[in-house]
């Protein structure tokens, strides 16, 4: 309970990230958000969305271990109002060092599009921080872009 006006975790994720429109989505734009606050407003309603949250936590954290996570995008049902998100939507994006080669084995499943769909029930895409910004703008311009051609928001979540 918060006291004197203290807002909960929960509250101040609902406020950081914005509500969600009529559709059940974010409003059009790329809403920065920390894990926390991730995992608070899209990771707690249902079972399914607790065990996403799971799974976005271990990604993240296997992407983090190779020391060059730079940034973390998230979009798809998952950052909806949906009940029942189907998966995860990720781009990972790395430090320019970042060599593939470089990563130990047991990181090796956040890289490979097909692990990191078996063992996260993620579709993760990932590229260099050196990536041409018009690149990287496009990108983020389609995911925010829904199945049936509507605007909607997408997550970077703050790496710390």
């Amino acid at each position: 309970m918060p006291v004197h006006g203290e807002a909960t975790v929960g509250e101040m994720a609902e406020r950081m990230l914005p509500a969600f429109n009529r559709e059940g989505n974010l409003p059009e734009g790329i809403h920065l958000a920390t894990e926390d606050e991730v995992f608070v407003r899209f990771a707690t309603p249902s079972a399914r969305r607790q065990w996403l949250g799971e799974q976005l936590r271990s990604l993240i954290a296997i992407a983090k271990s190779t020391g060059y996570l730079a940034r973390v995008f998230l979009w798809g049902s998952f950052v909806t109002s949906k009940e029942v998100p189907n998966d995860l939507d990720v781009l990972l994006v790395m430090g320019t060092e970042f060599a593939i080669e470089g990563v130990p084995a047991s990181a090796q499943v956040v890289f490979d599009h097909v692990q990191a769909r078996l063992r996260f029930q993620a579709d993760v895409f990932w590229a260099k921080a050196s990536i041409e910004p018009q690149v990287l703008h496009l990108w983020l311009d389609t995911y925010q872009t829904g199945k049936d051609f509507t605007r909607r928001g997408i997550v970077e979540v703050i790496v710390a």
